[in-house]
């Protein structure tokens, strides 16, 4: 059976998501082609129509979730308050909620570690992704009247990502929630979001 283009474009964003959540919560290496083929109702066989190599699917994959995560973080902060939802934002962030969704949470805690043994091209991919978001938040502490945005934005998404994966490793949940609570109030602090 011949399908169209448009049902090729859903199957291919459809691997898309299941591999980015797959490639979070068990590491690129560990995953399975015919096991996420076969989550998508296809065979191992009909990866090559989509991919060129497991690589290419990690790659795009990676670039994926990197602009999911760019487009909600930017869709967060509209509406409202930028203080607020900029507080809100980093409530979220280092909640244990996310500490506990690893397939579905911040790409670049998941991936960190993996990334320096990845090809050139997905370590090119994530280092853009990096990029944007710290352009997205910079962009922000401008419209906050910030000094230095470029610096502190940087500074903020190391904070925020370092501290979310320390309470990924701790197996005692208050050390955990403790660890989450010190960095959102030391990066709301340093922003002058004391609210």
């Amino acid at each position: 059976m011949r399908y169209d283009s448009e049902h090729k474009q859903r199957t291919h964003q459809k691997l898309l998501e299941e591999a980015s959540a797959a490639i979070r919560e068990h590491g690129p290496n560990n995953i399975s082609v015919a096991a996420l083929m076969a989550k998508v109702g296809l065979t191992h066989g009909g990866f090559y129509a989509h991919f060129k190599s497991k690589d290419d699917l990690i790659a795009e994959a990676i670039s994926y979730v990197l602009e999911e995560r760019a487009e909600a973080f930017e869709k967060n902060l509209q509406g409202e308050d930028l203080s607020a939802a900029l507080a809100n934002y980093i409530d979220l962030y280092l909640s244990s909620g996310h500490r506990d969704l690893r397939d579905k949470g911040c790409a670049v805690v998941a991936l960190n570690g993996d990334i320096a043994r990845m090809s050139d091209d997905t370590k090119a991919r994530f280092e853009s992704g990096i990029q944007r978001t710290i352009k997205i938040l910079s962009g922000i502490l401008i419209k906050l009247n910030k000094e230095n945005p470029d610096e502190l934005a940087c500074s903020i998404l190391t904070e925020m990502a370092g501290a979310l994966a320390v309470s990924r490793t701790l197996s005692n949940s208050a050390l955990s929630a403790w660890v989450l609570d010190n960095a959102r109030s030391s990066v709301k602090k340093r922003i002058g979001l004391d609210i």
